[in-house]
């Protein structure tokens, strides 16, 4: 059986990544696969298979597979449309939650922040847009393809709404790459180090409330150094002075990995958008106590909620409390990390890799 994962950008983003995790996987077990994409923007620090590139729109240059695997809804329906092989739509975030959040102004991103009509006109014409995305959307995931999803809530969310069985291959996180620094000192000199990933332009990433919670404990007078790691460039406020004091782009895992072991606190503001949130699985496996949001990828990652300081979403007050917490209670904040370990423990690349064995025995 040969496998064929499609995928239009191979580029630096948690989607990519957990893509290219699972031709490793799958090529480490000795199975047949390929890597098919229409650009490579990232190498990854070497890519696990040498990508086919796909350069007729209508994917009539495609190679034979058995099976194809998509995961954003545009590409799983171009795989359907071919109408070879079967297609499995690997999902790791249900998109309409995205879009309604868009909708009713949960998820605003800088574009709006702008005042007067003409920014009022753009969220009407967009919202016209997103409302039809979603019908779109939907329409592919009601298509009769194969369908699994990397986290516990997106295979429920997709059964209950389609009546369609959905299989888990669970998100993991590489212990080997991701570790603690023994002998690094939490805190040293009383600078604390704090870390956010994601990009400013993708709403459900919820970065501006984690931009204020910082603005709101600098001005307290707490000592922070503020890093954020996104796949582009800074927005208008991140170049904005006195927020953010390192901004890092297009890093690879080697740097990444490193940045985590140099980190205090991370924290991720994500909103119910949000598929898995794997940069949150890495800190926790690299010893960084997190401040995370109570939304379902967080808080299926273990029903004990004693690994991380959980807020509710869109309260950055509640996120600098965390933040203090951290820096004055030693014993929560290293519970915190020992009971991370755990968390990051049951969601590793081995468990991944069961899983995904699994489903793609269940396909032959």
């Amino acid at each position: 059986m040969k496998i064929g994962y499609f995928i239009r950008n191979v580029g630096i983003s948690g989607g990519v990544k957990v893509v290219l995790q699972h031709v490793a996987m799958l090529k480490e077990a000795g199975i047949d696969v390929c890597l098919m994409t229409e650009k490579v923007k990232s190498d990854w620090d070497g890519l696990p298979v040498d990508p086919i590139l796909i350069r007729d729109r209508d994917m009539g240059d495609m190679p034979e597979c058995d099976v194809y695997v998509g995961s954003v809804p545009n590409d799983v329906k171009r795989l359907v449309k071919r109408g070879k092989g079967i297609v499995v739509h690997l999902c790791q975030g249900y998109e309409p939650v995205e879009y309604r959040a868009r909708i009713e102004g949960e998820s605003i991103t800088e574009k709006y922040t702008r005042k007067g009509i003409f920014s009022l006109f753009e969220r009407y014409i967009d919202n016209a847009k997103f409302k039809k995305r979603i019908r779109e959307i939907e329409a592919v995931y009601a298509l009769p393809t194969v369908k699994a999803a990397v986290s516990k809530h997106l295979r429920d969310l997709i059964e209950a709404t389609y009546a369609q069985k959905c299989a888990l291959i669970q998100n993991g996180v590489d212990t080997r790459a991701f570790y603690p620094d023994s002998e690094r000192v939490w805190g040293r000199g009383g600078r604390i180090k704090v870390l956010s990933i994601g990009s400013m332009n993708v709403g459900f990433k919820g970065i501006p409330d984690t931009l204020d919670a910082i603005e709101l404990i600098k001005e307290k007078g707490a000592n922070i150094e503020f890093t954020r790691v996104s796949p582009g460039p800074p927005s208008e406020r991140e170049k904005q002075g006195g927020v953010v004091d390192h901004y890092l782009t297009g890093i690879g895992e080697k740097e990444i990995t490193a940045l985590y072991r140099d980190t205090d606190i991370f924290i991720s503001s994500s909103l119910e958008g949000e598929g898995f949130g794997l940069p949150a699985i890495e800190a926790l496996a690299s010893g960084v106590p997190a401040i995370l949001t109570e939304i379902s990828s967080y808080m299926n990652f273990s029903e004990d909620r004693s690994y991380a300081w959980f807020v509710p979403t869109h309260r950055p007050d509640r996120i600098a409390e965390g933040i203090r917490r951290f820096i004055e209670d030693q014993p929560f904040r290293e519970s915190c990390i020992k009971e991370g370990f755990v968390v990051a423990s049951r969601h590793s690349l081995e468990r991944t890799k069961e899983d995904l064995l699994a489903f793609v025995n269940g396909l032959a």
